[in-house]
């Protein structure tokens, strides 16, 4: 069944994480998995390039409560992950190792799954999941339009 929408939905176009150290994950996030600096506020607040049209803010969590109300870190990982989806199962494995080299916690290492895919998981400084994946059953198209094989 096809929906028809009067208006275009809005793209996302920012992922905020509340991170305890915006210079080590400025540093994770630049150095180490490669985004592009946008801005950044030292102490406070930066923002990375991570896709088309897509940020990702790394905030002072002891800042977040002004605009956001209550939150923090618990002895658990955060309940999200943020995902990198990739053309083969050797970037998984180069992205998996550069994120651990930059100072990332090893999750899960690269594995081939019973689905046809490889994938692999990090913990960034702050306990964020990243996963790696190379999925053949999904493909983007030129025009950025997600697409299931």
């Amino acid at each position: 069944m096809e929906i028809a929408m009067s208006t275009p939905t809005p793209p996302v176009t920012a992922i905020t994480l509340g991170v305890r150290d915006v210079g080590r994950s400025t540093a994770f996030y630049t150095d180490g998995l490669g985004f592009p600096l946008i801005n950044a506020i030292p102490g406070e607040i930066t923002f990375v390039q991570i896709g088309p049209g897509l940020m990702l803010a790394l905030w002072n969590v002891a800042s977040m409560p002004s605009e956001y109300g209550a939150v923090g870190h618990g002895e658990l990982a955060p309940p999200m992950s943020l995902g990198h989806n990739v053309a083969d199962a050797d970037t998984v494995r180069r992205m998996y190792a550069a994120a651990v080299a930059a100072g990332a916690e090893p999750v899960n290492p690269p594995t081939d799954q019973e689905w046809g895919g490889t994938s692999a998981c990090v913990a960034d400084p702050d306990g964020f999941r990243w996963d790696f994946v190379f999925n053949p059953a999904f493909s983007v198209g030129s025009d950025g339009s997600v697409r299931g094989v």
